[in-house]
């Protein structure tokens, strides 16, 4: 990353931390997302286990749902989104490249991947192993009607509505595949899954 690049990121990222905390207001609706349909195309979910108090307040998220889809053929696939009405000062997305390796799980593959839903946007794609454990995840920010990979990206555009709009409202979608018989397997139920997702997902 050349010097302008550098200097140009770390003004948005300042920028973006200033106008959350002065211009940015809720959300105008509140989001649910427990009415998230558990039928998804093929795939059927169930609500997994809460997250413990600690958890919830490191997060500091105004919604959250973690369930757990699966097909007669497929693995299954985990789920958590994590909603955030106004982004503050120590109340912002987690994003999983610094929260997974918290919890115990390393990024040995990070990569951006195309989904084709309705229209195509990218996602990122971690491989990711705890011990003898590997699942591959893919993850995004869905930011006003967007769905965005990076964490630059996600930033440029919540500090746009910031200024435009005065919102800072965003989510952000993981999906996590286990690794059992294959990576490809895997990638293949995690894409799968994503696709079907998607188009239920935005904000």
């Amino acid at each position: 990353m050349n010097l302008t690049r550098t200097m140009l990121v770390a003004a948005a990222l300042v920028a973006t931390s200033a106008f959350t905390a002065i211009r940015t207001a809720p959300a105008p609706h509140p989001v649910a997302l427990d009415s998230l349909s558990t039928n998804l195309g093929a795939w059927h979910g169930a609500e997994a286990p809460g997250l413990d108090a600690a958890t919830r307040r490191e997060l500091a998220a105004d919604a959250y749902v973690t369930r757990t889809y699966e097909t007669g053929a497929a693995a299954p696939v985990g789920l958590y989104i994590a909603y955030y009405a106004q982004q503050r000062p120590n109340v912002s997305i987690h994003s999983p490249l610094h929260c997974l390796p918290g919890t115990g799980w390393e990024p040995i593959e990070v990569s951006t991947i195309d989904l084709s839903t309705d229209s195509t946007f990218q996602a990122r794609r971690l491989l990711v192993r705890k011990n003898l454990n590997r699942a591959v995840v893919l993850y995004w920010y869905a930011i006003h009607g967007r769905n965005i990979a990076g964490e630059f990206a996600s930033r440029f555009w919540l500090l746009r509505d910031s200024l435009l709009f005065g919102r800072s409202d965003a989510a952000l979608v993981r999906v996590t595949a286990p690794v059992q018989s294959s990576v490809a397997a895997a990638d293949r139920d995690a894409d799968a899954f994503a696709r079907a997702l998607a188009p239920h997902v935005t904000f």
